[in-house]
């Protein structure tokens, strides 16, 4: 409400005294908490101010504790042996703020990679600060004690999650949902075909604009859900298929097979920018990776500066990354080279891509420059973004850093 009324103007606020550290994160506002409204009139009338009974503090999630924000700071890239192909997928979703559907058998890494991607993401800059406060001061979780939350918030909710709690919604005032609460942050559905359908569908609108509208009878609220969306499934509802007969021990009928994977495909997944197919784990990949794997200290430098490279870019526009950039404006701004755009029209045009898919190629290939230090990109990079996009392996040469 604070920021509200800033927008309009309004440079003083009156509010409850146990509220006064929170309103009084919005910048360039005066805030006096008070106890009564017997005190609002005593100081608009420059009278002695009242005594007056303390007001009861908010109660709500804040007061509930979790260790999960603190188990997440101890994980690290580096603890991942054999999956440089999806570590690189992940690195530039991170630096575009791109959407990833990760996909492979039980025990292929899957989640341990979505649980590391906030340890490589950067800082909240003030403005994604402020907006992500403000979000979490709506649903009742903001802890005005702790000040501006300045790192990148994790969900991951139950698959059994409801509609209201992941899009928004609830009975009485609009609440945010895990989507606006993962606001800069990341957003995890883990085993994502088997959420409830209404939630899959609900999904199309954050993936696509990076907002979501929860529309009620008496009113109509839309709230900001710029974070990453990053998707995990297994091949089969048991999750032992596999295309190798040696290792497929899958016990699912092929028409559950078919249902499973039809959750994944269609509107929801042609709005994801980056696909990685994730093979079980061998016991020779501990050994047949780099030397030594980068730790996310290591990537999130990378991260940062191609995050850099993005807002120096779009100084002044209403997106700050790459993976929020409007299609026609990138084709008529930060268009690719006559070879890059060529290698995308032919896929188009031959039916590998639908046309939000090339949008996304392009908008991956800028991020694979920004990565790799370069001006704008090329026919490599477009090639290197054509392959996250599709799901087919990366060749060694795309692997390389710039450092």
């Amino acid at each position: 409400m604070v920021l509200a009324a800033a927008e309009r103007g309004v440079r003083a606020v009156f509010v409850p005294e146990p509220q006064a550290d929170e309103a009084a994160m919005v910048p360039d506002m005066s805030v006096i908490g008070v106890r009564s409204l017997a005190q609002v009139v005593a100081v608009l009338r420059g009278e002695e101010v009242p005594d007056a009974d303390p007001v009861a503090p908010l109660s709500g999630a804040r007061l509930l504790a979790w260790r999960g924000q603190e188990r997440l700071e101890e994980l690290d890239l580096a603890d991942l042996l054999g999956v440089d192909d999806a570590r690189y997928a992940v690195e530039v979703a991170a630096a575009g703020g791109h959407h990833l559907l990760l996909s492979g058998p039980k025990g292929s890494g899957k989640t341990s990679l979505a649980e590391r991607i906030p340890g490589i993401l950067p800082d909240l800059s003030p403005d994604e600060s402020l907006e992500l406060s403000a979000i979490c001061s709506l649903a009742g979780t903001l802890d005005p004690a702790a000040g501006m939350l300045t790192r990148p918030p994790f969900s991951a909710p139950h698959h059994d999650a409801s509609k209201a709690s992941i899009i928004g919604g609830g009975s009485g005032a609009v609440q945010p949902g895990e989507v606006s609460r993962a606001h800069a942050g990341v957003l995890f559905l883990d085993e994502f075909p088997l959420f409830r359908s209404d939630v899959i569908e609900a999904l199309r609108q954050p993936l696509e604009s990076g907002d979501v509208t929860v529309a009620r009878r008496d009113e109509s609220v839309t709230l900001p859900a710029r974070g990453m969306v990053v998707l995990a499934c297994n091949p089969c509802p048991c999750g032992d298929f596999s295309g190798d007969v040696r290792l497929n021990t899958c016990t699912c009928r092929e028409v559950q097979r078919r249902d499973y994977r039809n959750k994944v495909t269609g509107p929801v997944a042609d709005r994801v920018d980056i696909v990685r197919h994730l093979p079980p784990l061998r016991k020779r990949d501990a050994v047949a990776d780099l030397e030594r794997a980068e730790t996310s200290a290591e990537v999130g430098r990378r991260v940062a500066a191609a995050r850099t490279r993005q807002a120096e870019r779009y100084a002044g526009e209403s997106w700050r990354l790459n993976g929020h950039a409007p299609g026609p404006v990138l084709r008529e701004r930060w268009p690719l080279t006559k070879a890059g755009q060529a290698a995308v029209d032919e896929l188009l045009y031959d039916g590998g891509l639908s046309r939000r898919g090339a949008t996304r190629v392009h908008r991956l290939s800028w991020t694979v420059a920004d990565l790799r230090r370069l001006d704008r990109p090329g026919l490599d990079e477009v090639e290197t973004a054509l392959r996250l996009r599709v799901g087919e392996p990366l060749l060694l040469r795309m692997l390389e850093r710039v450092s």
